[in-house]
């Protein structure tokens, strides 16, 4: 949905992505949270968390190529597993001229006599598409909707449904410091709420300035047990509130409770950048 992951997962760094970004004018670490698959995980989990959709599995489909007709592309889907999961977000990579695409089914007889009728395929899943993702224009109107109109595009159901996870771009060693996504060190994964929570993964949001504890193997997920959080975040209380306010767990405020303690607390001093590329 809207760009293009590289099809060798979580490859993209800035440096392989600098021409592209000076061809077009932007950021090469924007461009690079585009390509290695981290900013359709974010995109995805804002749906999830508006709809109540679920990941089929973590990473999505993690770049399946598709370069099908977008009207059968819901072949590719088990219904069934749909909707024992109440709907599910994805993405593929390749469909020509298609940038958001959404599968419905039709309890009525009569409308999907009509569906078929109207070109949109015999079912039971139907495609409906938008060919187009133009950010510059439509992150504005949304902006002006939710200031000017209290008119939100969209508002999460409630509690987290998906969220996203930092996972190693490369072999990590025990004492390196984290980058921010989009860099050198991770990209982020869509996983559902249950197990990011019940196995402590680390958010890909909050990566920047962890200093790991282990060594981590390329493409392995990144554990809150793995790094030193960087101390007094703000977002890391926050985080730790919301788990214990959606989903009553705790264990987030007693990491963070017991890393600021003086014999816990990681000196800031003592940090050394790992911010560039392994040799």
């Amino acid at each position: 949905m809207g760009h293009r992951p590289l099809p060798r997962w979580g490859i993209a760094d800035p440096t392989t992505q600098k021409g592209f970004a000076e061809r077009w004018g932007q950021n090469p670490a924007m461009v690079t949270s585009f390509a290695d698959g981290t900013k359709i995980s974010f995109e995805q989990s804002i749906v999830a968390n508006a709809t109540g959709f679920k990941v089929r599995t973590r990473g999505m489909s993690r770049g399946r190529q598709y370069t099908g007709d977008v009207l059968k592309i819901g072949e590719l889907y088990d219904i069934e597993e749909l909707r024992r999961l109440g709907g599910a977000i994805d993405y593929v990579v390749g469909t020509p001229l298609t940038k958001v695409y959404c599968l419905a089914e039709h309890p009525d007889p009569k409308q999907r006599h009509y569906l078929e009728l109207y070109k949109m395929g015999p079912g039971p899943l139907y495609s409906f598409f938008i060919p187009y993702h133009l950010v510059h224009f439509e992150a504005p109107n949304a902006i002006a909707r939710a200031f000017l109109f209290r008119d939100p595009t969209t508002t999460p159901l409630g509690g987290p449904v998906v969220e996203v996870c930092a996972v190693a771009k490369r072999d990590l060693k025990a004492g390196e410091i984290l980058d921010d996504y989009g860099m050198y060190m991770t990209y982020g994964e869509a996983v559902n709420s249950d197990e990011m929570c019940a196995r402590r993964y680390l958010p890909e949001g909050l990566v920047e300035g962890c200093r790991l504890k282990r060594d981590i193997a390329k493409d392995a997920v990144m554990t809150y047990d793995d790094v030193v959080l960087p101390t007094g975040r703000l977002a890391d209380r926050l985080r730790a509130e919301q788990y214990r306010s959606f989903r009553g767990e705790t264990w987030l405020e007693e990491l963070l409770n017991a890393a600021g303690s003086p014999e816990r607390s990681a000196s800031q001093d003592d940090r050394t950048s790992s911010y560039a590329p392994a040799d």
